[in-house]
């Protein structure tokens, strides 16, 4: 059981292993304890009127209905209980739908743990300051509006984790590697996906540090060792 002033925080994925990924980096952070893990809108909203956790980190897609119609049955429900909401940056009607839905904050696909944690301690400072004794001023409420994402989250061409990577090409090759279970080299990749070899690489070397695919070195008898790939 785990500390009861910990900020309790459901993951709902419908890509189990990005789900489990994202409940154990949660776990690891001081002041949050995972309450569960959810693959669709129908596990999730039994989850979270079970459970009643404070905080969701909940991707828009999911097989069932979407992100946004669990976040409006939440609401509907009177379930108090606040959202960071996955998305792509170019679904801006998303965006805006969450932002009257009351959504804390938004992730960006493509993102890394270390903008998940920024999210996460952001949210922490603000349940601290809403928590606390002192008495509501003016200056103490515009502090909680700057941690709040309408005034902080960043706009989709200025997102630092970005780097050149379009969502669309990632979700290709993703789908490409996720298709065959044998390892695949970068030439197959490129030909199936329809870009370059180089192109190819940078969206492989991206997957590889985020820990969705490995990479393994098959040594020949001549030349340099072959680069393969296989989703994780």
């Amino acid at each position: 059981m785990g500390n009861t002033s910990s900020i309790r925080v459901i993951v709902i994925d419908d890509d189990f292993m990005i789900a489990k990924m994202h409940g154990k980096f949660i776990s690891s952070q001081s002041g949050y304890e995972l309450a569960g893990l959810a693959y669709n809108y129908e596990q999730a909203l039994s989850l979270v009127t079970e459970c009643k956790p404070e905080l969701l980190l909940l991707d828009v897609y999911l097989p069932d209905q979407s992100g946004i119609d669990l976040v409006r049955t939440i609401r509907s429900q009177n379930i108090p209980c606040d959202i960071i909401l996955i998305t792509a940056a170019k679904e801006r009607e998303i965006v805006e739908e969450g932002f009257r839905l009351g959504v804390f904050d938004y992730l960006f696909k493509p993102f890394d743990l270390e903008h998940l944690q920024h999210v996460l301690i952001k949210y922490a400072q603000f349940r601290m300051q809403l928590s606390s004794s002192e008495p509501l001023s003016q200056k103490s409420l515009d502090h909680l509006k700057k941690l709040r994402a309408p005034n902080s989250a960043p706009s989709s061409s200025d997102l630092p984790f970005q780097k050149g990577i379009d969502v669309r090409t990632l979700d290709r090759i993703k789908q490409i590697l996720k298709d065959s279970n044998d390892f695949q080299n970068v030439e197959d990749i490129s030909q199936r996906a329809g870009v370059s070899r180089s192109t190819v690489r940078n969206y492989l070397t991206y997957l590889v540090e985020d820990h969705t695919v490995e990479e393994f070195l098959q040594y020949g008898t001549i030349g340099r060792p072959q680069r393969l790939y296989r989703i994780k």
